[in-house]
């Protein structure tokens, strides 16, 4: 299987532009500084130093994988009638979406970014196929809208300094302002999953009061509660071809949990959600600072939400289930936590804590990550281009403690679940805007009968254009 990964690898990265053609720097990712100085950000969500003026460009990206995971299945404890027994079973279980090895490729992205006017800027990101973001993953949507805003005014992100006391307006599809700017991996913590992972409609405020601290107001349209498994794949559940009768699975439920969904709606009607935020950042140098981001969210879980693809439902109906619910207390859905980023030399830290209610349902945790950033000055030459010209290393370390329990009765108990996800990986810089990651994810899931592994290798090589 390695074999046979690394030969798939090595053609790929020998398809990559010659001399002359190399592309641009990537949304969404932080690259190590080429000969002494960062490659910028884009704009959008993400931090890096940025020129005072980008016009505006169109780009994009696709991704292909080598995905192995391991088989894992648990006997579901939910007392299923024969009628939704798969063909072939004798009994329903929770198993890994897709086991084994595979091929895949997971996205085409095209984007639009940049100034439209001195003060103006604006970004719009469109998904084609988008695998590993689907839920369920045979029958969602294969075309996605992530991002279409528009900003007045700036927002320098960490570690961009304060020019002083400023402010900003920013409409449409964005991200939560809590979330991790800077992916330094291809998968995801289990908070990073769990809270904020989707952009949503909204309006956004913020600026600067001095050099030192800022704040954020947002409000907007939630993103509605469903579930899915952490790994890359987020699972079937609720699909035709589970339908009673004779239930016929393409792919597995995977090991659900609690998160929150791609937005559906456009309209305000029971799922306005607010937040505010209030942070400091501190600089040392020129390289070196920290920046601590303390936020709050709030909405009301609408009684059902209808999802594309599956006929389950979300929000409140989804914690009640078919008949035994989850031991929730009204319709209220809340978020308190803090963000932490510091940088120092080549090093990159992200932290952020978790305090959570779900309709009285307790959760909390955290999610950990470093990674350190440096120059290989390219080992040899594709062509005339020199190539694997840096190299990331990150560990990342997330849980989830869940303070309830889901009765037998109740059909996804892995949402009850505790769990601790550790993920080690490597990016490498092969030529410009052209990165391979290896990465591996190792689950500690607390179950009834013990501790599950559903462990994740995943290689990822992404251009962009």
């Amino acid at each position: 299987m390695a074999r046979f990964a690394f030969s798939w690898c090595l053609c790929a990265l020998l398809a990559v532009p010659a001399a002359g053609q190399e592309l641009p720097a990537p949304a969404g990712q932080e690259l190590p500084p080429p000969a002494g100085e960062e490659e910028a950000a884009t704009a959008g969500d993400e931090a890096g130093p940025a020129p005072a003026s980008r016009p505006f460009r169109l780009g994009g990206e696709f991704k292909a994988h080598f995905r192995n995971s391991r088989a894992v299945e648990v006997l579901h404890p939910f007392p299923f009638p024969p009628s939704f027994i798969p063909v072939g079973e004798t009994a329903v279980f929770m198993r890994t979406v897709d086991p084994g090895s595979h091929l895949e490729l997971s996205n085409l992205a095209v984007t639009g970014e940049g100034d439209l006017m001195p003060g103006v800027s604006a970004r719009v990101e469109v998904h084609v196929l988008d695998l590993y973001s689907r839920n369920p993953v045979s029958t969602d949507d294969r075309i996605f809208l992530r991002d279409a805003w528009i900003r007045l005014g700036a927002s320098p992100a960490f570690p961009e300094p304060s020019a002083g006391t400023s402010a900003y307006l920013l409409v449409g599809q964005a991200p939560r302002f809590t979330r991790q700017a800077v992916r330094r991996m291809e998968s995801y913590g289990l908070w990073g999953t769990a809270v904020g992972r989707f952009e949503n409609p909204q309006v956004q405020l913020g600026g600067f009061v001095g050099e030192n601290v800022y704040w954020r107001a947002q409000g907007g349209i939630g993103n509605p509660l469903f579930f899915r498994d952490p790994n890359a794949l987020a699972g079937d559940n609720g699909t035709p071809d589970r339908a009673p009768g004779a239930p016929d699975p393409i792919l597995q439920s995977g090991f659900p949990i609690l998160y929150d969904a791609k937005p559906t709606a456009k309209d305000l009607s029971g799922r306005f959600e607010w937040g505010v935020g209030l942070g400091a950042r501190w600089h040392w140098g020129t390289d070196s600072g920290a920046d601590v981001l303390g936020w709050y969210f709030q909405r009301d879980l609408e009684e059902v939400v209808a999802l594309p693809g599956t006929f389950y439902s979300g929000d409140l109906k989804l914690l009640r289930g078919p008949g035994t619910p989850l031991p929730i207390s009204g319709d209220g859905k809340r978020e308190a936590g803090v963000n932490l980023e510091a940088r120092a030399g080549g090093f990159r830290l992200f932290g952020q804590y978790v305090n959570q209610e779900i309709a009285e349902l307790p959760r909390q945790g955290f999610e950990l990550e470093l990674a350190w950033v440096g120059e290989l000055e390219g080992l040899f030459l594709i062509g005339e281009t020199p190539a694997f010209n840096w190299l990331q290393p990150v560990v990342r370390v997330s849980l989830v403690d869940n303070d309830f329990v889901a009765p037998r009765g109740y059909p996804g108990p892995s949402v009850a679940w505790d769990w601790v996800k550790v993920d080690l990986g490597v990016r490498v810089g092969v030529v410009r805007d052209v990165h391979l990651t290896l990465e591996y994810a190792r689950h500690d899931m607390k179950t009834r009968r013990g501790s599950l592994h559903p462990d994740e290798f995943l290689a990822t090589l992404r251009v962009g254009f």
